[in-house]
């Protein structure tokens, strides 16, 4: 089938749509790469609470040694509801293999479904996010595959007494790195353009079992669940613990399945509403079952968040860690010592909102390494540019650099792997958006350090058209 006659199709597709939908203002929060609430100034009409998207169910208690990452929270009563949608778009892909050198330019339609449901009661709240669909390739339909995504959170609070159980899973084709709207690393969750955003909150980065760079095309399986319990011990302070266990899983050989167990201990106290200093304890066993190899990690660190609720997320970290390996593994060194640091920003205002994080800290070497050293940086910004148009960017970074230890030799090796998305998004009802985006992935593999053999082994272009509907949100009482 030819570009032009899908696109014909995805056309009249929306065409039908949009007598269901019927016309109006665009929906606040239809573009996940940009959530920018609704303008009400500059003589535009502000939409009433019934058509605005409700926030994440995470408020402002959530504690900074918790299992959640730190958001600024609702301003306000989160309803409860059911919001279906759907998603179909044409993607010209300059390296559909995503193998060295590429082969040659591919098209691929796909089509998205997401379901998201909240429900909210007084000391209750349950979150919902189903997200999955097809790709088809024009000419390789051996490659067409299906992806999913499915995320549930339970928190409770009592009196004195907190807790909260979450389970994530993903099945994709490819590393959910720069792979838009999948995995739940992000802390505002970079989605592919018009889509509703999640109502998930992000993971702390200590328990997410994903990767941070790319390799090549193949399914693979991440789970993660954890359960945290909080305790108040006192007007400013509170006591949490947690613990999860993850899984990262390749269907296809030559990369490294991983699992990784974590215990998280803190003490959060607060100095004033908005300010907190918390102290923790983290214990981390990762293991390599097919390869019979296994370390731990042992952490202590320090962290300081601000939060103006609804609006403003400040938070940073850092500490010391020590790394156990085991003699059969790690051959003259057993120990070895370094730091860790986490930072991040989000900000949500009328028209703008964005979000910076960096990270430093051990993973499980994303199917690549027995482990590795990963930094991570990304940056996400939206803005709701009139009534109707939208735009996006959100550029990211990671360094993947591997423990001599657990290495043959004890050869040094890197992956320096960057993603850029651009999105723009128009709306063409109260509940149709038409987007246009653009991503960039790249990856540069290194080995034996500065000076030594480096290629570049990753290059990617991918421009995208479609569209994406969802109906009126159906309340629940």
């Amino acid at each position: 089938m030819s570009i032009s006659a899908r696109i014909r199709i995805l056309l009249v597709t929306v065409a039908v749509c949009l007598p269901v939908a019927g016309l109006g203002q665009q929906e606040p929060g239809s573009d996940q790469r940009a959530q920018p609430a609704a303008p009400a100034t500059g003589g535009e009409t502000a939409q009433t609470p019934e058509e605005s998207q409700p926030a994440t169910v995470v408020g402002p208690s959530a504690p900074l040694t918790g299992v959640e990452g730190f958001t600024s929270g609702s301003p306000g009563q989160v309803r409860n509801y059911v919001q279906p949608s759907l998603q179909i778009f044409e993607m010209g892909d300059s390296n559909f293999s995503l193998e060295p050198g590429g082969q040659g330019f591919e098209t691929e339609s796909t089509v998205l479904g997401r379901l998201t449901l909240q429900h909210v009661d007084k000391r209750n709240q349950v979150a919902l996010d189903y997200l999955g669909g097809g790709t088809f390739f024009s000419h390789h339909s051996d490659l067409n595959y299906t992806m999913h995504q499915f995320g549930i959170t339970e928190t409770y609070q009592g009196r004195r007494w907190g807790l909260v159980l979450d389970d994530r899973a993903t099945y994709l084709p490819e590393s959910p790195f720069g792979y838009g709207g999948f995995g739940w690393g992000g802390s505002l969750g970079l989605g592919i353009g018009g889509a509703l955003g999640s109502n998930l909150a992000p993971l702390n980065s200590l328990f997410n079992p994903g990767q941070s760079l790319i390799t090549g095309r193949g399914s693979q399986i991440m789970n993660a669940a954890t359960a945290q319990v909080s305790y108040i011990a006192g007007p400013r302070s509170t006591f949490t613990l947690a613990g999860s266990y993850g899984l990262l899983h390749f269907r296809t050989p030559g990369s490294i399945d991983s699992r990784n167990a974590v215990f998280l201990a803190g003490y959060n106290r607060n100095f004033t509403a908005r300010d907190t200093v918390s102290l923790s304890y983290g214990y981390t066993m990762f293991q390599f079952p097919d390869l019979h190899s296994s370390f731990a990690t042992h952490l202590v660190q320090l962290s300081y968040g601000h939060r103006v609720t609804g609006r403003l997320a400040v938070a940073a970290s850092g500490g010391a860690q020590l790394i156990a390996f085991p003699a059969k593994l790690a051959g003259s060194s057993t120990t070895a010592a370094s730091w860790i640091a986490n930072g991040s920003l989000n900000y949500n205002a009328a028209r703008n909102s964005f979000a910076l994080s960096y990270s430093r800290y051990t993973t499980n070497g994303g199917g690549v390494f027995i482990g590795a050293e990963t930094q991570y940086l990304y940056f996400t910004w939206g803005r709701q540019l009139t009534r109707n148009w939208a735009g996006s960017i959100g550029p990211g970074y990671s360094r993947n650099q591997n423990f001599r230890q657990t290495t043959v030799g004890n050869g040094q090796f890197t992956y320096d792997s960057v993603y850029g998305m651009a999105s723009l998004s128009r709306a063409l009802g109260r509940y149709t958006t038409m987007f246009l985006g653009y991503d960039l992935q790249t990856q540069r593999f290194q080995a034996g350090g500065v000076g030594g053999n480096s290629q570049s082994s990753l290059l990617r272009h991918m421009m995208t058209l479609g569209f994406n509907w969802h109906p009126r949100q159906i309340v629940v009482e």
